[in-house]
């Protein structure tokens, strides 16, 4: 009963047009030496995978990244990066239209953000990267307008709900990653990345701890689209031109949630709103996915698998994430 009733033609309009535009990127590579600005889009959402609309169901960020020009050669960096990002989060119960609160099993809520990060690609493939996002939950978050327009376009039902939805508020979130690569393969086209970061806020806390499995044609770390990594100032001995990537990934990861108020409402709200719950200390996540970059354009498409997150009877989900950028402002090397 959960199933949404999309026109036929309009379903397979959407979720096509997606493929087309992949197969496009691929065969429309610029071969240029190095770009050290990208500008790009990624866009998650349930509706790529199934007909189900639950939970997790849509998420849209913009991302722009600058390499940092470095004159020192003899430093232990391979890159620096800096990004700025804006996006937004939205979340529903087990279903758009459900007017009944009492059927709820996850609330209503989204979350609105812009943030910056910067990025230190160390030379022996470790990667440090820290990030500060300012960002809302609850009614200013927009969550409500964005998926009754999106619904609209569709031609399909008006989502029922949202005026039991999270109560406002302001968020500052601090988070912290760590990865490293752990093993290579002579061949290169196999290798494996440990993943670490901590997440510190009054919208989202935890800590999460993952592997990154690679199969393919990929790039080292400091230059992949795996890490965000393709833009660049210079050639060194390690870095010398950026190489089209195009392999296939497992990454799966075990969060440790702390905190969630777009499941338990805002932290330091006495009024939290009239639908909220707990959330389950440890959520199993699985992505599997497939990337590729070229020296100018780079684009992915990632599955996740994700078990309940929530202290109700709500079950896991899954949805689809996809990713383009392209890169500008070209550096040639000077050999």
């Amino acid at each position: 009963m959960c199933d949404i009733n999309f026109n036929s033609i309009t379903y397979f309009k959407i979720k096509h047009c997606f493929l087309v535009v992949l197969f496009f990127l691929c065969f429309t590579t610029a071969y240029s030496q190095s770009y050290t600005d990208e500008i790009g889009t990624t866009s998650a959402n349930d509706f790529y995978i199934s007909n189900k609309d639950r939970y997790f169901t849509n998420g849209n960020s913009f991302h722009y990244r600058h390499c940092i020009k470095q004159n020192d050669t003899s430093s232990i960096f391979e890159k620096k990066i800096f990004e700025l990002e804006s996006g937004q989060r939205i979340y529903n119960p087990f279903f758009p239209k459900a007017p009944d609160p009492t059927t709820h099993d996850r609330p209503f809520a989204a979350y609105l953000y812009i943030g910056s990060s910067f990025n230190w690609f160390y030379k022996n493939e470790k990667i440090l990267r820290v990030n500060a996002q300012i960002g809302t939950i609850g009614p200013n978050a927009l969550g409500k307008d964005i998926q009754t327009s999106y619904h609209k376009l569709l031609n399909v039902f008006k989502p029922q709900g949202w005026d039991y939805q999270v109560k406002n508020e302001l968020g500052l979130n601090l988070s912290a990653e760590y990865n490293r690569l752990f093993y290579r393969t002579k061949s290169k086209n196999l290798d494996v990345t440990a993943l670490s970061s901590a997440l510190l806020g009054n919208t989202f806390s935890g800590a999460n701890f993952g592997v990154l499995l690679r199969l393919g044609k990929v790039n080292p770390l400091y230059q992949s689209i795996s890490f965000n990594s393709l833009v660049g100032t210079k050639a060194s001995k390690l870095n010398q031109k950026p190489k089209n990537e195009f392999f296939v990934f497992l990454k799966p990861q075990l969060n440790f949630v702390a905190y969630d108020a777009t499941i338990s409402g805002g932290l330091f709200n006495v009024d939290k709103g009239p639908v909220t719950f707990g959330t389950k200390p440890l959520v199993f996540i699985q992505d599997v996915g497939a990337s590729f970059s070229s020296p100018r354009w780079s684009t992915n498409f990632v599955v996740t698998l994700k078990s309940n997150e929530v202290k109700s009877n709500a079950t896991g989900y899954s949805y689809a994430t996809w990713s383009v950028f392209y890169r500008f402002n070209q550096r040639v090397f000077k050999w």
